[in-house]
């Protein structure tokens, strides 16, 4: 392997990585605007620029390779004047926007300006300006602001898949912006607000809410789909502004798609279920189930559990109708099987990334509900309650009308049981036929975890506190067992997956007090690979240079 040395300090590289990707892994900052490590390397900021010893230029650090014995200076006095006149360039026509700007206290633009800029600029000509553009109901383009990095036209073209976006015009005319002046169709294209270093793109939905340094950042993830999207929530004065990927190379890279990243609007909707249908409903909930218990009928007490709550509401629903209730009428409704590979691999978005399951837990309430007594399915469940075999039916985080809505006699049926309780974050059409509703905190207000369609077991994190009086499933099973005189004690949802590692088999090497920011797979059976359905180099990159800017 070679080696290298950047500013005095001698480094060991791999073979093929280029000077600011070694610069990057040793903590080495280079400043750079069009590089970004997804994406092919395009070379056109130039702000990237190192001096080479014996190579008589300047070179760009993104796209020169490392050679053994190679030394690199990123400070000389030569490179910070080439990096303060191409700074004096980019700024000639870029507005004075920072006080409006929602890329203020993010914007690469600024932080390099304060750096390589200078107080006093030189040109005293005209500004050129661009007329605004319409790009669509989801980004705002500002063609004034824009520095030409490429990196919207390359993540469109190489990563979203489609060739929406270029170039036009020469000089100080150039614009970027989709083709034909249309709006960006992909179901990715929110991506590029985030690959934009300068807030030439920005989101419609954050548009002037909240400054970067008043929010709060929170890890979690993308409840969206299957695949388990690392994500920030970023919070102010109690609600989730916006959603942005957390990188993972395992399961997202750095990407969200559009509609997870809006699903966020959905925690604050106007059908949201804050407060109990009465002050008193689990208790008189409890009295009817006891009045089953005490005539030893618990086996007329059906539990549907969601693969929308996490592993740790589910595991304490399965315990509630087990051992505390002894039915074994528990089931969940899966999500629709998908058959195309995991990844991530080096092929464009639509191809593999937004899963069919639109529940982020179907493989997490799998394994819950199969480590004991329960019914084969959802399905066999809701004939029972048609039937009459099941009288009290506990819903928590589902819609069986909705689910079932191909059997219009679905609806009737629960309407005849003696007690329909449905525990929701939102309305839906069973909780309006329920007697007894609870509200249910959302994926932003609770602590727990996933287990992704590859078997990752990931770790949500609670970013506000829950709105009105909603609270975890796993909350509402320990008060409901507790009135049942049961004793429990749980007093986090980490002392729930400390049982769940010890009592659900796959989970046991889950270490819940070491889980890392990318999860860790859970061990799947000998026959089955050790990650299913993943195809490619998880830390493949797109081919390395850009040959068409």
């Amino acid at each position: 392997m070679p080696k290298i040395t950047i500013d005095g300090v001698e480094i060991e590289a791999q073979e093929g990585q280029t000077i600011l990707q070694v610069a990057s892994e040793n903590g080495i900052d280079i400043p750079h605007f069009c590089y970004h490590p997804q994406m092919k390397i395009a070379g056109n900021c130039r702000m990237c620029l190192v001096e080479i010893e014996k190579v008589p230029k300047l070179q760009i650090s993104c796209g020169t390779q490392v050679r053994d014995g190679m030394v690199v200076n990123t400070k000389s006095e030569k490179v910070v004047k080439a990096r303060r006149a191409i700074m004096e360039f980019l700024l000639i026509n870029h507005p004075l926007d920072c006080p409006i700007c929602d890329e203020a206290g993010e914007c690469r633009l600024q932080d390099y300006c304060f750096e390589y800029g200078q107080a006093i600029s030189r040109f005293a000509e005209e500004k050129h300006t661009f007329e605004r553009l319409d790009v669509g109901p989801d980004i705002t383009r500002n063609m004034n602001r824009c520095i030409h990095c490429t990196r919207c036209i390359r993540f469109l073209r190489d990563i979203a898949g489609i060739e929406e976006a270029g170039l036009s015009e020469r000089g100080g005319h150039t614009a970027v912006g989709p083709y034909l002046e249309k709006s960006y169709q992909s179901p990715f294209s929110m991506n590029i607000v985030d690959a934009c270093p300068c807030g030439a793109l920005t989101s419609r939905h954050f548009r002037f809410k909240a400054r970067s340094w008043l929010m709060k950042k929170t890890r979690s993830l993308c409840a969206s789909c299957a695949r388990g999207c690392n994500a920030y929530l970023w919070t102010y004065q109690g609600r989730v502004l916006r959603m942005t990927p957390a990188e993972n190379d395992q399961v997202n890279q750095c990407w969200l798609c559009n509609a997870g990243r809006l699903s966020i609007e959905r925690i604050h909707a106007e059908d949201r279920i804050l407060e109990p249908t009465r002050s008193s409903a689990l208790d008189e909930a409890t009295g009817k189930i006891k009045t089953y218990l005490d005539n030893d009928q618990g086996d007329k007490i059906g539990l549907l559990i969601s693969p929308r709550l996490t592993n740790e509401d589910n595991y304490l629903l399965c315990k509630l109708a087990r051992e505390v209730i002894g039915t074994s009428w528990l089931a969940y409704v899966p999500g629709e099987p998908d058959d195309r590979p995991f990844g991530p691999m080096n092929r464009p978005l639509p191809e593999w990334f937004i899963r069919k399951d639109a529940a982020p837990n179907s493989q997490g309430a799998a394994d819950m509900i199969a480590s004991g007594d329960h019914t084969e399915d959802a399905r066999t469940l809701i004939n029972a309650v048609a039937s009459g075999q099941i009288r009290v039916l506990l819903v928590f985080s589902e819609d069986p009308i909705a689910a079932f809505s191909d059997d219009p006699g679905v609806a009737e049926s629960l309407e005849n049981l003696d007690l329909l309780l449905v525990s929701a974050s939102h309305r839906n059409l069973t909780s309006e036929r329920a007697q007894m509703v609870l509200p249910e905190a959302t994926f932003a207000e609770k602590d727990g975890s996933f287990t992704n369609e590859a078997g990752r077991v990931q770790l949500l994190s609670k970013a506000l506190e829950p709105a009105g009086q909603s609270r975890s499933a796993w909350q509402t099973a320990q008060e409901l067992a507790k009135l049942l005189k049961a004793k429990w004690s749980y007093a986090s949802a980490a002392d729930i997956m400390r049982e769940i590692v010890a009592g659900v088999p796959g989970y046991e090497d889950i270490d819940p007090a070491a889980l890392p920011e990318q999860g860790a797979l859970k061990k799947q059976p000998e026959n089955q690979d050790s990650e299913p359905n993943v195809e490619g180099d998880p830390d493949a990159r797109v081919d390395p240079v850009d040959t068409d800017q």
